[in-house]
């Protein structure tokens, strides 16, 4: 009969470990071998004191810091089985044949150290070390074919077992360690005592204790048993009721004081209480890569970490965020949820399911029960609202009323929404937003009927609300805003529509919402509200100063006043609780939502719905809030780049003590001149709220002020001169926590020519340049004072010459206009000797006329003295003096010269030389002497005569000489 119980009991555990989950999951985040470039298995997990993790890989060393991935192979390239890290931050590592520690370096960098060596020589060759334990100043390592190996003031001990050691565990401050023949040992006063009781574990290997009280521990087995040793005495664990069958532990992790983790090999992981209760299973089909978990963590955070058989995952098990799916077979799109009679409804894309809840489940998200599907839901359904304490559904097949678990048609048109016209329950007339536009609902008698579709807009209404007048408002995401006033009987409407027109930012992507008791347009600028004097819409007096200009496609109130909002693919939350509230944007769900058909349902402070892309997201605000996780700040990596790239840290913190503390200054670093330009790395590790983190940093020496926050994790400067900087990073989360900031020392040295003794070289070099210029510039000036000097006696001669010719130009000149008077004295003198021709002529002819007339009148005695006259005349000298004078005057002197070369020239010779200058004919000539022309010839032979000339010499080119002044 007890072997029935026992049957039953297993069955039923069985089948409700398969079949009842929570039905909130956590998130996963999973990691393959492609992301952190390393092994696919892991088969022991650890954590620092800062929050890095450790991983124990097929290939060595992983690390991992919320960003970056680091492998650090062992020596002998063995697979790693297990890691421990002390309360100095030693990590030491066991592999196959291989065991040590890795400490940082004076860069930062890991460093591996094998203890093997301090083995004696003949046990340096052991198999896997499965298990590091650390107590006190000692530290344990167990290898699987044959002993345990105590690390102790740089001296190693062994501890041989008596068949073979199959497994270690520290619990509280003892150690335990099981021998495969003669059961548990615990260690103590440097030696181990078995057990009492042992032979309960007689061919059993044990894969897990949990220390369940201060001095007691449950053990479970590989083959199934339950056992507790409490003050070294083993006995069965009665109370402790085991899963199927089928289920294998091989390693367990304490959660907390009531609940552990078991890794399976077909399973995933199970949490469970100690009494064996199940709490949740995370395998596959809730997110994990595989079921085949060989390692299981509990970090800092109180979130899981597993270790696969391919791969890595993080389950944010102390989240406060988790995903309900109602549909395990299929992941439906999530519209709506409602709490109502006790049972959780969730409207989806593929109909409506229901959930019964439990009384004592505060967070809905554990909340262990079974989705159904409500009964003629199937199909899109939008909107599930309580009306009347009844639940209507508004379905793409109509509009439904719930009841149980089935849905009763009320209309077959298509409903979006239900707007009760009456703030007082019961309403009777329920306005209904539909495909085409409105209807109206009557509710008579405890049910709903169609009262049918109202005449008006035809047009597709899923947005609507009541304000304070009565006045109902309506909103289309492509048209703009309506405002509709209903007939008296309820059978029509009239609609105005609102545009940018009327002060909307846009008639695109406007949303009306009824917000503590204001009717509130959520637009793509912001919260509106309409300003019914002027018959506008105006930026929201409340929310404006809280939201900004923030795009606003989704709002709702929660229970105490608090105002949930969708902007954009973010969800937040506007807290009034709080002295200065602020929007709180939960970047964990960021991108999730579904666009377009938003829907916030806050249920109370634990529980919040959102609808997603995938069921629906339940958030418990109030854990939310109180989970503060501190902030460390890490430098993982800084790289140095010139011609050649160097990491000069490594990310870990060598101060003499190992140990790293939450705001290092790390030590100035000296670089050549060559490396100007720097890469940093850096990280907070927050696993579970990694997008919630946003890093600001500064460099000290080339920046002054903080960066903008941003979710970035890496910085590059390039072309930094030489000098002393100071690198400094910080983090702060969505709820306003903040790291302290971490800071990187290094100096960039001055180039051999930028040095002290390159100066001192300079100073020299230009001392010396300085005395040689300045005797060069003397010899310079030297030389330039003597080209100076040539040039102006050059110049000097130049001006003179330059006097000369223009004197002589100004003499030229002035002969040129003496010469021009001349010719025009001699043309003058030419025509006046001309004039005197003329009259001579003129006199002759009148002087013979007269001589005639003399004749014919016989010797008249007037005509007579007349003709004395005109002789007289002829005789006269006076016009011949005036004409000397000018003639000298054109002629320099000519006539005055003459005679006193040859004073023996008389005035009838003088005569002939100026007729003949003036080269005038001997007719001319005996004209103007009043000779004949016969005459003339005879004046010029006595003429060549007097003056010498022979036959063969020009008497005009001999007179020519005498133009000039030959005094």
């Amino acid at each position: 009969m007890k072997i029935l119980r026992i049957a039953v009991c297993l069955f039923l555990l069985s089948h409700q470990t398969k079949g009842q989950n929570t039905i909130g999951i956590p998130q996963i985040i999973n990691f393959n071998k492609n992301d952190f470039k390393a092994g696919t298995q892991t088969w022991d997990i650890d954590q620092d004191s800062r929050g890095r993790m450790y991983f124990a890989n097929n290939e060595g060393l992983l690390t991992y810091d919320g960003t970056f991935w680091k492998l650090h192979p062992l020596p002998n390239k063995t697979i790693m089985r297990s890691i421990a890290i002390d309360g100095k931050g030693v990590i030491y590592a066991g592999g196959q044949g291989e065991m040590g520690y890795f400490v940082p370096n004076e860069r930062g960098f890991l460093k591996y150290v094998s203890l093997t060596p301090l083995l004696p020589a003949k046990e340096r060759s052991f198999a896997d070390v499965w298990d590091i334990e650390i107590i006190g100043e000692s530290v344990f390592f167990r290898a699987s074919d044959r002993m345990i190996m105590e690390l102790r003031n740089k001296a190693i001990s062994l501890h041989p077992p008596i068949s073979g050691w199959q497994f270690m565990k520290k619990m509280g401050n003892n150690l335990y360690a099981q021998d495969q023949k003669n059961g548990l040992y615990v260690y103590s006063n440097n030696s181990w005592r078995p057990a009492i009781n042992n032979q309960l574990l007689a061919g059993s290997t044990i894969s897990g204790m949990i220390q369940t009280s201060k001095e007691s521990s449950l053990i479970l087995t590989y083959d199934r048993k339950s056992l507790t040793i409490r003050r070294d005495t083993i006995s069965y664990n009665s109370g402790f009721k085991l899963p199927a069958t089928d289920i294998n532990f091989f390693k367990v992790t304490e959660i907390n004081k009531g609940e552990f983790v078991a890794a399976t090999t077909a399973e995933g992981c199970l949490i469970m209480k100690n009494d064996g209760k199940f709490v949740q299973k995370i395998s596959r089909k809730e997110g994990l890569q595989n079921n085949n978990v060989i390692s299981v963590f509990l970090d800092k955070d109180k979130n899981l970490w597993a270790g696969l058989n391919n791969g890595i995952s993080f389950i944010a098990y102390n989240s406060a965020i988790k995903y309900i799916t109602p549909n395990k077979e299929n992941e439906a799109a999530g519209f709506s949820a409602k709490i109502f009679n006790n049972k959780l409804f969730i409207g989806s894309s593929d109909g409506c399911y229901s959930a019964e809840l439990l009384p004592q489940n505060k967070d809905l998200s554990f909340l262990r029960s079974n989705f159904s599907l409500v009964g003629n839901s199937s199909g899109q359904v939008w909107r599930l609202e309580e009306v009347n304490q009844h639940l209507l559904m508004g379905h793409n097949n109509g509009c439904f009323d719930i009841i149980g678990n089935q849905a009763k048609l009320i209309s077959r048109d298509a409903g979006w929404t239900f707007l009760p016209t009456s703030p007082v329950p019961p309403a009777q007339n329920i306005l209904t937003g539909t495909y085409s536009g409105l209807k109206m609902l009557t509710f008579n008698n405890g049910q709903f009927s169609d009262k049918g579709n109202m005449e008006g807009l035809y047009e597709s209404l899923r947005f609507l609300t009541t304000d304070s007048e009565g006045n109902t408002w309506a909103s289309h995401p492509y048209r703009g805003i309506y405002k509709i006033s209903i007939s008296a009987d309820g059978k029509k409407y009239n609609t105005r529509l609102f545009t940018e027109k009327d002060g909307l930012p846009s008639k695109l992507d406007n949303h009306v919402f009824k917000i503590k008791n204001r009717v509130i347009f959520g637009t793509s600028a912001g919260a509106y509200e309409f300003d019914a004097q002027n018959n506008r819409f105006i930026p929201s007096i409340f929310l404006q100063p809280v939201l900004g200009n923030t795009e606003v496609r989704y709002m709702n109130e929660d229970g105490q006043g608090n105002i949930w909002f969708c902007s954009g693919k973010k969800i937040g939350m506007v807290d009034f609780g709080v002295g200065n509230p602020k929007p709180i944007y939960f970047s964990e769900i960021t991108g999730q939502i579904l666009s377009g058909f938003e829907n916030i349902y806050a249920f109370d402070k634990s529980n919040i719905f959102i609808g997603s892309e995938k069921g629906v997201i339940h958030l418990n605000y109030e854990k939310y809030k109180s989970n503060k996780p501190t902030l460390n700040m890490m430098l993982g990596n800084v790289r140095a780049i010139g011609k050649t790239d160097s990491t000069i840290f490594g990310g870990y913190f060598n101060d003499g003590s190992v140990k790293e503390t939450t705001n290092k200054i790390i030590p100035s670093v000296g670089l050549a001149s060559n490396f100007d330009a720097f890469h940093f790395e850096y990280s907070s590790p927050g696993f579970g709220i990694q997008k919630n983190i946003e890093y600001s940093y500064r460099l000290e020496g080339y920046e002054k002020n903080w960066s903008g926050w941003s979710n970035k994790t890496e910085k590059d400067y390039t072309n930094l001169p030489a000098g002393s900087y100071v690198f400094h990073v910080k983090a702060h989360d969505n709820l306003g926590n903040e790291s302290e900031e971490i800071n990187y020392n290094f100096k960039i040295q001055s180039p051999w020519y930028k040095s002290i003794w390159a100066y001192l070289f300079y100073l020299v070099i230009i001392a010396f340049g300085i005395r040689k210029y300045s005797a060069w510039q003397k010899k310079k000036l030297l030389r330039q004072k003597s080209i100076y000097e040539k040039k102006q006696r050059q110049m000097s001669i130049e001006h003179q010459l330059a006097i000369e010719q223009n004197e002589k130009e100004i003499i030229r000149l002035k002969n040129e206009k003496l010469e021009a008077e001349i010719m025009l004295k001699t043309k003058e003198l030419a025509d006046t000797s001309m004039q005197l021709v003329e009259r001579s002529d003129a006199l002759s002819k009148v002087k013979d006329e007269l001589q005639k007339l003399y004749k014919n009148t016989n010797e008249n005695h007037d005509i007579k003295k007349t003709i004395h006259l005109l002789n007289d005349i002829e005789k006269n000298s006076a016009s011949w003096e005036k004409f000397a004078v000018h003639f000298d005057e054109i002629n320099n002197n000519f006539l005055k010269n003459l005679k006193s070369h040859f004073p023996k020239l008389t005035n009838t010779d003088l005569k002939v030389c100026a007729y003949l200058q003036l080269n005038l004919a001997s007719k001319e000539i005996a004209q103007l002497m009043n000779i004949t022309v016969r005459g003339v010839e005879i004046s010029r032979y006595r003429l060549r005569k007097k003056l010498g000339l022979n036959t063969e010499q020009s008497i005009a080119e001999f007179l020519d000489r005498y133009k000039e002044d030959k005094t």
